[in-house]
């Protein structure tokens, strides 16, 4: 009797009738919809985004603290759009009629922020199947494919988006039937132009469709809504700017539908760099076109344990402002602040070089990674007149432990040479910096002493005593590459034009320990790695500081396994490495060079 009843309820609106389209609230929440209870404030974003009157009698929108401890306000809708902009969590302070092309939606963790863009994504659909031939109603050619488009930034975040929608779909009883070639990344959905065609049972116009941030297959679309979920993590190995590389590609395609197309981003909150970060600062000169919300978690969600919050709050206060707080970090910022400057010590006539060049001192610095993280080598020089610091040289080489194969479209997949090992051998480091010490005669290197006894013994038991390990602290991490930023601010270091290199260096993040110290590192996202740049910034730093009392400084009161000291590091860095003779410039054998 029950679904008899829901059947009655929805025959009315089966058909392709464009007059009685409902509300997105009532799409929401009726019985023929998804049946989406919709948390207050989850309400009042969706009637804010498509321009439905805002209630203004009754309080229906309690405010409590950010541990959901207790209520602070009590307000209606209209109080509620008043009280956020005037703590400029909101960038606009009256709604229009026709509502917002575009929503960014700052939200701690535990809002249900996918939820709600699942709710925006089924309400679409349900649009456009109610136009009965849409693309006629937008004036394209005949059963023109429409897309919703779902993108975040791993393959696996998308699939939990994805996943989320199609359930919505296909739990709502006007939509289910119409859905067909339902995969784990696309699913289709008939329209009544769609059915009428019996030669074509299985076409459908309008398709849903997710991937990573990386994918270039969600590229080209005519895409009515996308969803950008978690944007401000869209940072994948194409360098820091993916994400807006995204956003620009992507948000061209809703313009064609007449105001109805619809950008949606939404993600806690990190960094205040970032395509998403962006969008959130150009919100509040877009007041038109762009709706801009920024909540705490328990401002959205009332159900949210306060004990859990607490915890959360005194384990790490820092954390707990981003994750459940709604507040983009003071801690974290690019590493590359200055990008123009960066981008000026990129020579785009230089590669990688191949040899030294006679009369020239080179330095090395090496990252030792042997399962997940990258084994990265870097060669430089510095000019004894210019006093310009040449990175000349590098390589990186990661494991078939990895995580690097399995991101779609890495920049690292042409460091394959020791993809057939679970863990690279250390010999084989080995063999390639003894090559290369014939090629570029080094006269000092340096690693860290993680990973690194097997490395130190091997290298001196060949003669190579001008490599020497140190035990690299945050103090250190935090000087070297201060010392390289302060460099290419200045214009004294000269980069050679190679994507990887750049690419990675331009996604590193910096997170402020102290007042005079920061952590920099690679994103904290799968599949990024800093190995390169460390070792680039290592050998930087050994060029630039070498026999000087800056280098000893640095240095000074650290202890590592061969007892380098401030004094004995530079006694190491006095030694020149008599055994390998200076060659003039010839190729490098293939097996060590992979750049050309």
């Amino acid at each position: 009797m029950k679904n008899d009843g829901i059947k009655e309820l929805t025959s009315e609106f089966m058909s392709g009738n464009t007059d009685d389209i409902v509300d997105i609230i009532t799409f929401c929440e009726s019985v023929w919809g998804i049946q989406f209870n919709l948390f207050p404030v989850q309400k009042f974003i969706l009637k804010c985004l498509y321009g439905l009157p805002l209630d203004g009698i009754n309080k229906l929108i309690s405010v409590p603290d950010d541990t959901n401890d207790k209520v602070l306000f009590e307000f209606t809708e209209v109080e509620f759009l008043f009280w956020l902009h005037e703590n400029k969590l909101c960038n606009v302070s009256e709604i229009p009629a026709n509502g917002f092309q575009e929503l960014i939606w700052v939200a701690g963790r535990r809002s249900g922020k996918s939820n709600v863009s699942a709710a925006i994504g089924s309400y679409e659909l349900y649009k456009l199947v109610k136009r009965g031939n849409p693309s006629q109603f937008y004036g394209f050619p005949t059963d023109s494919n429409i897309d919703i488009t779902i993108v975040a930034p791993t393959d696996d975040q998308a699939g939990i988006s994805f996943d989320m929608l199609m359930s919505k779909v296909l739990s709502c009883s006007y939509l289910q039937n119409r859905c067909v070639n339902q995969t784990m990344t696309y699913f289709n959905v008939q329209t009544d132009s769609d059915k009428a065609n019996a030669a074509r049972k299985r076409h459908a116009s309008l398709s849903v469709l997710t991937g990573g941030c990386s994918s270039n297959s969600l590229r080209g679309r005519n895409n009515i809504i996308i969803i950008l979920d978690e944007m401000a993590f869209f940072i994948d190995n194409n360098g820091r700017f993916s994400g807006a590389e995204i956003y620009k590609a992507l948000k061209p395609s809703t313009a064609s539908f007449r105001g109805d197309g619809k950008v949606i981003g939404i993600s806690s909150p990190y960094a205040k760099y970032g395509s998403f970060y962006d969008r959130y600062v150009e919100s509040f000169n877009e007041k038109e076109t762009t709706l801009m919300f920024q909540m705490y978690s328990a401002l959205v969600n009332p159900e949210l344990d306060s004990a859990f919050l607490r915890a959360e709050r005194r384990r790490n206060r820092a954390s707990f402002n981003c994750e459940y707080g709604g507040k983009f970090s003071d801690n974290v910022t690019a590493w590359v602040d200055d990008e123009e400057r960066f981008q000026a010590c990129i020579k785009t006539d230089k590669k990688s070089a191949e040899a030294g060049i006679l009369g020239n001192d080179y330095f090395m610095g090496i990252d030792l990674g042997l399962k997940n993280d990258g084994t990265a080598l870097a060669i430089s020089h510095r000019d004894p007149r210019s006093k310009i610091v040449y990175v000349d040289y590098f390589d990186v080489w990661f494991s078939g432990s990895s995580d690097v194969w399995e991101i779609e479209n890495s920049m690292y997949h042409e460091c394959n040479r020791f993809v057939g090992y679970e863990i690279i051998p250390i010999g084989e480091i080995v063999k390639i910096i003894q090559d290369l010490c014939k090629w570029f005669p080094i006269k000092s290197g340096w690693f860290d002493q993680y990973n690194g006894y097997a490395l130190h013994e091997q290298l001196h038991a060949l003669g190579l005593k001008q490599f020497h390990m140190e035990q690299v602290t945050d103090k250190i991490n935090s000087e070297i590459y201060q010392i390289a930023k302060t460099l290419y601010g200045e214009g004294m270091i000269e980069f050679p034009d190679e994507k990887l290199l750049i690419d990675e260096i331009l996604q590193l993040e910096a997170e402020k320990r102290s007042r005079n110290q920061v952590k920099v590192r690679a994103p904290n996202k799968r599949g990024a790695h800093d190995d390169t740049s460390d070792a680039v910034v290592r050998s930087i730093f050994e060029a630039y500081t070498h026999g000087t009392e800056r280098g000893q400084n640095i240095v000074a009161g650290q202890t590592s396994i061969i007892g380098s000291n401030a004094g004995t590091m530079n006694q190491f860095k006095m030694k020149r490495a008599k055994q390998h003779g200076i060659v003039t410039a010839r190729s490098i054998p293939k097996l060590t060079r992979r750049f050309r």
